[in-house]
């Protein structure tokens, strides 16, 4: 691997990370000011736009970064079973990139799901699961939308 190669994929690393963060910290955000379902419609966009700059092989590990994000939601609780959905949607995720696009939906609307499951969230989460089922369905459609149309099946590196 040249030494170009390398450098692509550590900015490409970083470049990734950084929008998972940003993300993070716009949702942060918003909880703490109240307007968690406000902002669940354009927040999407960073992801959405942020990955559409990136090669098809580098798209799909961002999503992965993405997906992984998604599933840690509520996993800082340590209960068992948020645990275990972090681990199956952090699963779908990878074997999203390795076999089936259709995975990545799969899960972002398997989260929707899992948001309205009865559990206690601190006051100013309390929004969190119509956000998340407006956000995570944004994002879960335009993934299915990649995956119907074959887009992540064309030239690797396009």
């Amino acid at each position: 691997m040249s030494g170009v190669r390398i450098f692509r994929l550590i900015v490409v690393a970083i470049y990734m990370v950084a929008l998972v963060w940003v993300t993070g910290m716009a949702v942060g955000m918003a909880a703490q000011r109240g307007y968690l379902i406000a902002v669940a419609v354009p927040l999407p966009l960073i992801p959405i736009l942020g990955l559409s700059i990136l090669r098809r092989t580098e798209q799909r590990a961002g999503w992965v970064l993405f997906t992984i994000w998604l599933g840690s939601t509520y996993a800082a609780t340590g209960v068992p079973s948020e645990l275990a959905i972090f681990g199956v949607i952090s699963l779908l995720g990878i074997a999203a990139f390795w076999s089936s696009p259709w995975l990545f939906p799969l899960a972002w609307f398997g989260h929707i799901a899992w948001d309205f499951m009865p559990r206690q969230l601190p006051e100013m989460l309390i929004d969190l699961p119509t956000a998340c089922m407006i956000f995570d369905g944004i994002i879960g459609a335009w993934l299915a939308w990649r995956a119907y149309t074959g887009w992540w099946k064309q030239s690797a590196e396009a």
